[in-house]
């Protein structure tokens, strides 16, 4: 089957699958001329990642920067290796002390902004090579703390020695990390359970397909989301026909009328509802285009 548009497209990862895997199986249902990701998810987490085609492999920064939501499982009394239930268990402690006020409490600890030391069991890389990896070798790195944000944090379910929590965060928080924080807030050894990522921004997980049914895709009018869709995030500014054909020479269209604050990042929406362009507001209210998009169908 082909597919030929530009299309931001919602899956439903599963358990035990990377999303390279979710790209593999793509390309073997979908020829597409170009296919990408907008962040990846631990294979053994389940949930929402977005794959780009075509011109919207463009977007794959704009939409990693969004902010995500998790719904995780924290079990409280062992601290892994790996952060997660996939480690091996290196000390265990006591957890009778461990309430629902306790838990309530000790999360109230974690919004905001703060810093965060990414997991040697990570994507992130040291000299070219996947962390995850150079751990697995029983190498340790030094990783220099990242400045996260918790935007709202709270306590769903509590069934110990495992209790549940919802976490809408920034880009770069850790929840394995934030596992076992929460734990040494508790003072009590724990280690991530299980982890579904539910939104990207305002992508959700209702509205995704199946990793092992990707083919459906093709089958779709409209698959996923249009480029200009995928960026309402953005402040818009729609641009003329003459607008819209400058772009494609390198020239700025000058917008009538207000624009966002200095700084802001917009979309440049062609008449026809496509986009045209990210752009950045700068001094004077002079923009600079960031991206430019070919002029093509995205319905």
């Amino acid at each position: 089957m082909k597919m030929s548009v530009s299309r931001v497209l919602p899956v439903n990862k599963s358990i035990g699958v990377s999303t390279y895997d979710c790209i593999r199986r793509f390309k073997k249902v979908i020829s597409v001329d170009k296919i990408g990701h907008a962040g990846t998810l631990d294979p053994q987490a389940a949930g929402l990642i977005l794959l780009l085609t075509g011109e919207a492999t463009k977007l794959s920064n704009y939409l990693m920067d969004l902010p995500k939501r998790y719904v995780a499982d924290i079990k409280v009394g062992e601290a892994t290796d790996t952060q997660d239930a996939s480690g091996k268990v290196l000390r265990t402690g006591d957890w009778n002390h461990v309430s629902r006020r306790t838990v309530e409490s000790a999360l109230k600890k974690f919004t905001g902004r703060r810093m965060q030391t990414p997991p040697m069991f990570s994507a992130l890389k040291h000299r070219g090579t996947p962390l995850y990896l150079l751990a697995r070798r029983g190498q340790k790195i030094d990783r220099k703390p990242r400045e996260v944000e918790t935007y709202e944090i709270k306590l769903v379910s509590l069934d110990l020695p495992v209790f549940r929590i919802e976490v809408f965060c920034s880009r770069g928080l850790y929840i394995r990390v934030l596992a076992e924080e929460i734990g040494e807030a508790l003072g009590v050894p724990a280690h991530l359970y299980s982890l579904v990522r539910t939104s990207i921004g305002h992508f959700s997980l209702d509205s995704a397909v199946p990793d092992d049914d990707l083919g459906s895709f093709a089958t779709m009018d409209e698959p996923g989301f249009t480029l200009s869709e995928a960026l309402k995030h953005m402040p818009t500014v729609t641009i003329t026909d003459s607008q819209a054909a400058g772009l494609e020479h390198g020239i700025t269209p000058n917008p009538a009328g207000p624009v966002p604050p200095m700084g802001s990042l917009v979309r440049l929406v062609r008449p026809d509802g496509d986009l045209g362009a990210i752009g950045e507001i700068g001094p004077g209210n002079v923009m600079r285009l960031k991206r430019v998009f070919r002029n093509v169908a995205e319905r």
